[in-house]
């Protein structure tokens, strides 16, 4: 199912709850009653093209957007999501998940240093791939808006980079299934379950970026005037 404008917000979440890590990074919070998406955005000021596009192919892995209706969306509205969405994971989502990675190393008395360890590394994997996107890719995005094709970089460099971090979890799931006993069933459950969330969430900002950014910024790079008419 895809949503649409006359959508009610409620109905969309109740359709898929992974929408409960969308919204608030388009600053929509709970509460919002009979309101529709035209509804919201128009109360909220947020582009009702992206804030539908980003939730079709969040909710739909299979969803691939027209380049036509990918025209519809302003580059800077859409970088201006993304950097909320790093905001997100960095401040909130993995301070929740490192909470819980440390309750089970705390209850347990071996490969304790392993787990932390796969997870601290990890945790600079995600930061090192949102700083090349935060200095390289969006300031690159923004001076293309701006001045049109820039000569030192382009969009097919990042894409051919743009590695699935959340592969790197493997390593940490196995570590937390296979080698660490488990002292307390709840706390060790509720670390895996967080950790496959946070995996699914992740590969679903990387499908906004494949289907939404780089088509965008391919376009934009071609200087044929046809972006954003």
């Amino acid at each position: 199912m895809l949503f649409s404008e006359k959508m009610k917000l409620a109905d969309m979440m109740l359709a898929s709850s992974k929408l409960l890590y969308v919204f608030p990074r388009f600053g929509v919070r709970l509460g919002f009653g009979e309101k529709s998406v035209s509804d919201i955005c128009s109360e909220l000021e947020i582009s009702m093209p992206l804030f539908l596009q980003v939730c079709n192919v969040y909710t739909n892995p299979d969803y691939l957007p027209e380049i036509d209706d990918l025209r519809r969306i302003e580059l800077p509205e859409l970088i201006a999501y993304l950097r909320n969405s790093h905001s997100d994971y960095l401040k909130l989502r993995i301070a929740n998940l490192r909470s819980k990675i440390m309750k089970v190393a705390n209850g347990c008395d071996k490969n304790c240093s392993m787990l932390l360890k796969f997870f601290d590394g990890y945790v600079n994997e995600v930061v090192k791939h949102f700083s090349y996107e935060e200095k390289t890719v969006f300031p690159y995005v923004e001076k293309l808006v701006a001045h049109g094709p820039q000569a030192e970089y382009n969009i097919g460099i990042y894409e051919k980079n743009h590695t699935d971090i959340e592969e790197k979890l493997d390593d940490l799931k196995n570590i937390l299934i296979k080698y660490v006993p488990e002292s307390d069933q709840s706390v060790q459950r509720e670390a895996l379950r967080e950790l496959f969330l946070f995996e699914e969430d992740l590969n679903r900002h990387a499908l906004i970026e494949d289907r939404i950014l780089v088509p965008l910024v391919m376009e934009l790079e071609k200087g044929d005037g046809r972006y954003g008419k």
